[in-house]
């Protein structure tokens, strides 16, 4: 297959670097996007035949890079110049990882070139001389494709020494041949650091070999019995040393094989299994294997299903090591994110015992346990025989039913647990929501009254004729739709979540009006989401958006509320090669993945900057790079949606102290603290538009443009809609006030947003300012020595 020109151009240079040092092309990255997967695979082939520390330019190391991000693709002759390059490293003990020639012959279009067992052989023979068993999976996958002795003695090797769960995978492997080793080789965790991605179908080609899902089962149940006769006191017990660390990698992939098929067997062998690893038989504060409980942690953030999840969270509860939770909480929230990918198993919940109307009672004696479940949250409380209601059982209930009082708790931490991972999965997968039948809806999702709790507060859509969707609402055993008429679809019609992205404005208007008109309270914002489109710039710019660019954050809350929202990301910090990374999050459907680019600005102050954000479009396997005019507009709409959250809560310009404890970003403060309102913004100018002339405060506020205007007895007050930050006239001077939320608290929200929260407790304080007693605030409005009443 012929290069293109570009890729003939960095061939040159890569393929003799001292003599093409001067050559601009030395001195540049590689433009990733002029390169096809095919020219990846030649430049892989001269990359490693270069001899390493000679020649390292610009133009290498960005090469490098994008071999380790990128899946090359090989032709039958690449593949054989591929594989003899590799060869050639390892016989010179400069490398050579035998994962590299795995990947090239899976990825190779043509048939394996007739070349391959020479070279093959060649490198295992060099990797035995050199005593290299670093990657056993990969050297076995190999010598099955080689043949001949040095394959038999590398079978032998790793027969004799690999622990017996491990033992038992590659007996079974190696009765099938390179079909599954190769796979299993590539996804293997002896792989290396200079190595592509692992290709997404190696796992279903793994699940769709007979022998090696019954292996699967074979091996959790034996690693279920070993657990067991550890805590029977039949085998010894050793913190941390119940399973090899190649018996968890082992156990690792046989978990994601059948979570991956959804076996609905799984949960019944992997619960006693992970409770047992995850507790010591004795009273010691350690457990028989943290690697395999994290391990299968890992598994289910691949493929999660809830059934896991639920056995994750109550293992979790269950632990006695200190450090064992918090890292289970990282696990757990990334398996609720990791649902929205999984839309036919994320809405199957467990019948805890709700009704439909969202009500659990559990008789108490004198009192019963009635437990709530509503769009938004699950509460308990104890009524009495006479009907009245408390937070609390009453002594008589503590001292005579222990159990039930216990057992109401318990559930109440579950069903909480329940509802808070079904929000999370339904957001999440808000951007690219999947549809299934109304059938399998109303039999899953609404088949429990803590599903139908969650699935009430949202607006839905379904399908009423081929192609035309309607919005609507659950609605006693209807859907109704924002003007209340009922919407009766066929039980083999699509439904799916709705976005605002696809709606009128006037259908928009007609829901908010709806949930306001209601008291209504959504799980999370939809019906006043924030809709970003593209803007001209952007257009224009091609492959990248400035729009939240060069904000000025506060660094560790800013990494926290991004690892907390399912991005990935390095900690930033004073240290070398820590003043520069990206945030990169996987976008719902695992097409699309965005990435926006932060830099360490400020040791004194832990500040960071925001810079671009560019999308990547996933193809044969990898990420590419793409323009943003390609990105579906609601995946482009929900990453936007995240940047402007962590910029919102994080930037400098949100802390109304910051002028008055720091001296540096006075500018950006000002300019940004009261400049205009983002999409966040304005959609909060449009919930404060429709609760305002609610509120006994009305006749004393004003919206207009970016402000809250209050006129207060002593002065009049702007409030900016986006910082929360105030100005007073007429002269702007700017007022100071970090207030308890008082009032605002008792005021109807039609979704959570701390920030107007706090508007509306500003407005509250400042619209009474006659009261203030404050005399730092008073100072500021101009009054000082006057007494009145605490606010």
């Amino acid at each position: 297959m012929e290069l293109s020109a570009y890729a003939a151009d960095l061939m040159r240079v890569v393929s003799d670097p001292m003599a093409a040092q001067d050559d601009p092309l030395a001195h540049r990255s590689v433009d990733e996007a002029r390169l096809s997967d095919h020219d990846l695979g030649a430049l892989a082939v001269a990359a490693q035949r270069r001899l390493p520390g000679f020649g390292y330019s610009t133009l290498m190391y960005s090469l490098d890079v994008v071999l380790r991000t990128r899946q090359p693709r090989f032709t039958t002759q690449t593949c054989a110049d591929f594989l003899d390059a590799v060869a050639g490293r390892a016989a010179r003990d400069l490398g050579g990882h035998p994962t590299l020639a795995v990947n090239a012959l899976l990825h190779c279009d043509g048939p394996w070139p007739p070349s391959a067992a020479k070279s093959i052989g060649s490198l295992l023979r060099s990797l035995i001389k050199n005593a290299r068993f670093t990657a056993p999976y990969a050297m076995v996958a190999l010598a099955a494709v080689s043949g001949g002795l040095t394959g038999v003695l590398i079978r032998q090797v790793f027969k004799n020494t690999l622990p017996p769960i491990a033992q038992e995978e590659l007996a079974v492997l190696t009765k099938i041949g390179p079909p599954s080793l190769l796979p299993i080789a590539e996804l293997s965790s002896d792989r290396g650091y200079d190595l592509p991605p692992p290709s997404s179908g190696q796992w279903r080609r793994l699940a769709d070999t007979e022998e090696y899902r019954a292996y699967c089962w074979a091996a959790l149940r034996t690693a279920a019995d070993r657990a067991a006769r550890i805590h029977s006191g039949e085998l010894p017990f050793v913190a941390d040393k119940a399973f090899d660390h190649l018996e968890v990698a082992t156990l690792g992939r046989a978990a994601r094989v059948l979570l991956l098929l959804d076996e609905r067997e799984l949960p019944e062998l992997l619960r006693p299994l992970v409770f047992q690893v995850s507790v010591a038989p004795t009273a010691a504060k350690t457990l028989p294997s943290q690697a395999l409980l994290y391990e299968i942690a890992r598994a289910a953030i691949d493929f999660p299903t809830p059934e896991v999840l639920t056995i994750l969270r109550e293992a979790r509860s269950r632990v006695r090591h200190k450090g064992v939770p918090k890292q289970l909480d990282r696990k757990l929230k990334m398996i609720e994110l990791a649902l929205a990918d999984r839309p036919e198993v994320a809405t199957r919940l467990p019948d805890l015992g709700f009704e439909a109307d969202g009500t659990l009672e559990v008789a108490a004696g004198p009192q019963a346990a009635v437990l709530v479940a509503t769009a938004e949250e699950v509460t308990l409380s104890w009524r009495a025989d006479g009907g009245k209601v408390s937070a609390t059982p009453s002594a008589v209930v503590k001292r005579d039913h222990k159990e039930v009082v216990a057992a109401a708790r318990d559930l109440l931490k579950r069903a909480r647990a329940h509802h808070r991972s079904l929000v999370r999965a339904l957001e999440s997968g808000i951007a690219a929501p999947a549809e299934q039948t109304v059938d399998r809806w109303r039999a899953e999702l609404g088949g429990t009254g803590l599903g139908l709790a969650v699935a009430r507060g949202l607006i839905w859509e379904v399908e009423v004729s081929p192609g035309r969707w309607q919005s609507v609402m659950p609605e006693g055993g209807d859907f109704v739709g924002p003007d209340g008429v009922v919407v009766k679809p066929v039980g083999d019609a699509g439904i799916r979540l709705w976005h605002p992205i696809r709606s009128t404005v006037d259908e928009i208007q007609a829901w908010r009006e709806r949930f306001l008109a209601a008291g209504l309270r959504q799980p999370f914002k939809q019906a006043f989401r924030e809709i970003y489109l593209l803007t001209p710039a952007e257009e224009q710019a091609g492959t990248e958006s400035l729009r939240f660019a060069a904000h000025i954050v506060r660094y560790k809350q800013f990494y926290a509320l991004v690892k907390g929202r399912g991005w990935s990301t390095p900690m930033l910090g004073p240290w070398d090669g820590g003043d520069f990374a990206e945030a990169v999050r996987v976008l719902p459907g695992g097409q699309w993945r965005v990435v926006l680019d932060q830099e360490y600005a400020d040791a004194d102050n832990e500040c960071a900057v925001t810079g671009r954000i560019r999308f990547d479009r996933r193809v044969d396997g990898s990420f590419r790079s793409a323009g943003v005019t390609e990105v579906p507009p609601m995946l482009f709409s929900e990453a936007m949606r995240d940047v402007d959250l962590f910029v919102g809560v994080t930037s400098v310009a949100a802390d109304p102290e910051w002028t008055l404890r720091r001296e540096q970003h006075h500018a950006y403060w000002w300019e940004t603290g009261f400049g205009d309102l983002t999409e966040t913004a304005q959609s909060r100018r449009d919930a404060l538009a429709r609760v305002l002339p609610r509120l006994n405060i009305a006749d004393r506020c004003e919206l207009r443009d970016r402000w809250l205007y209050v006129r207060g007895s002593l002065r009049t007050y702007k409030i900016h809609l986006g910082s929360g930050n105030i100005l007073m006239e007429p002269d702007d001077a700017y007022l100071c006030i970090v207030p308890a939320r008082g009032k605002a608290d008792q005021v109807y929200l039609p979704f959570t947003d701390d920030r107007l929260a706090l508007i509306l407790s500003k407005a509250f304080l400042l619209a009474a300012d006659g009261k203030i007693t404050d005399q730092s605030i008073l100072r500021q409005i101009g009054v000082t020595g006057r007494a009145g009443v605490e606010t």
